[in-house]
C-alpha cells in the first residue's frame, strides 16, 4: 500500500489538499480525508481513522510506502506500526520508489472533468 497527498486548486483559487491510499494489488484508491492546510495531527488522524474503517483487512497490510513530507510524522509511522505495517518512507529524490501513487496523482490532474 501507498499513501500521498494531491493537492486541487478551485475557481475561487482556493486549494485543497487530499490524503488518499492506494492498494498496490488492486490499484484501489481510499480517500482518506481532505483539508486546506495539512498537519501532521491531521494526516495523523486520518490514517487512524483509515485503518478503523478497514477493520480486520487492516491485518493484511504488510508494507506502507510514503514520501517524507513534514505531515507525515513519527506519530503517523507509529499508527501504523502498531497494527504491523512496516512504513517504508521514500528515499531522498527518488520518487519512482512511490511509482503507483505517482502515476495516479499525474493521471488524476489529467483527467478532463465529467461532462453534465
Amino acid at each position: 500500500m501507498a499513501t500521498d497527498l494531491f493537492h486541487i486548486d478551485t475557481v475561487f483559487l482556493r486549494r485543497w489538499f487530499v490524503l488518499f491510499f492506494i492498494e498496490h494489488g488492486t490499484r484501489r484508491v481510499h480517500i482518506a480525508g481532505i483539508t486546506r492546510h495539512p498537519t501532521g495531527p491531521w494526516v495523523t488522524q486520518q490514517a487512524r481513522n483509515y485503518l478503523m474503517d478497514l477493520g480486520d483487512h487492516a491485518q493484511s497490510i504488510r508494507f506502507l510506502i510514503r514520501d517524507r513530507g513534514t505531515y507525515f510524522t513519527d506519530s503517523f509511522d507509529a499508527v501504523c506500526q502498531a497494527i504491523g505495517v512496516q512504513v517504508l518512507p521514500t528515499l531522498p529524490q527518488v520518487p519512482r520508489m512511490n511509482s503507483i501513487a505517482e502515476r495516479w496523482i499525474g493521471h488524476a490532474a489529467a483527467r478532463p472533468p465529467a461532462a453534465p
